[in-house]
């Protein structure tokens, strides 16, 4: 990404390319999803959002950006400028505990989303701001000293426990049901987001007053939390 971002030319022709796409195809906006910048890209990627948000103007496209949970690691994505010159700022509100992270633990506690939206907030106006909600959860395979994991989509949780024989009991401290159980050698660990956990992170969003809601991602969800979902937008 260094290389296209550095050089106005390509950042141009990158540019052209995408708004040219986004018109001929009848889209209202365009999500840019940049991971990994580096720290001596990160002056490139802003200029790249600044010049992409005055031609996204100029066409009447949305312009939304994905960011991750702000940390002191990632403040080359300088997030304060994306609220100047984005029409929303999406914090990707999971990763917690991460996939292949061999650190078991919740995707997205309620205080780490929680404190993650109040960094954001000082930095962007709250009216720009968005929160990404998982969909999925991660299953935790401990033996010994090995960690291993597995995604389980939301829609696909309720199967899952039931042919495992076991049931969630709600946690008060990340805000979701959690599980463990043994199985052989093998000790297992789960923190499912479900109707209730989503439920417990829209009410702290709309507290917020935040501009809104996303998902990661479409085709993971179950009916009842996209009626949660349903009923914060109105």
């Amino acid at each position: 990404s260094y290389e296209l971002l550095s050089h106005t030319s390509s950042r141009t022709n990158l540019i052209n390319q995408i708004i040219s796409t986004a018109l001929s195809t009848g889209i209202d906006g365009i999500n840019v999803d940049f991971e990994k910048i580096s720290e001596e890209c990160g002056e490139h990627y802003i200029q790249f959002i600044r010049e992409l948000s005055v031609k996204c103007r100029q066409n009447g496209l949305v312009l939304s950006v994905d960011n991750y949970v702000p940390q002191a690691y990632n403040q080359q994505y300088h997030r304060k400028e994306q609220g100047v010159f984005a029409d929303y700022v999406v914090i990707m509100g999971y990763d917690e505990h991460w996939h292949g992270s061999k650190d078991p633990g919740s995707v997205a506690s309620i205080s780490y989303v929680s404190d993650g939206l109040d960094r954001t907030l000082q930095e962007v106006p709250a009216n720009k701001v968005v929160n990404a909600l998982p969909f999925y959860t991660i299953l935790w395979k401990t033996e010994g000293t090995d960690v291993t994991d597995e995604y389980i989509t939301m829609r696909n949780e309720a199967d899952f426990m039931s042919k495992a024989g076991v049931s969630a009991e709600w946690d008060e401290v990340t805000c979701q049901n959690y599980a463990e159980w043994t199985s052989g050698s093998v000790n297992y660990q789960i923190w499912l987001e479900d109707a209730e956990s989503i439920a417990v992170k829209l009410n702290m969003m709309t507290t917020k007053n935040i501009g809104g809601v996303a998902v990661w991602r479409l085709g993971y969800g179950t009916q009842a939390a996209w009626e949660l979902i349903n009923a914060y937008l109105q």
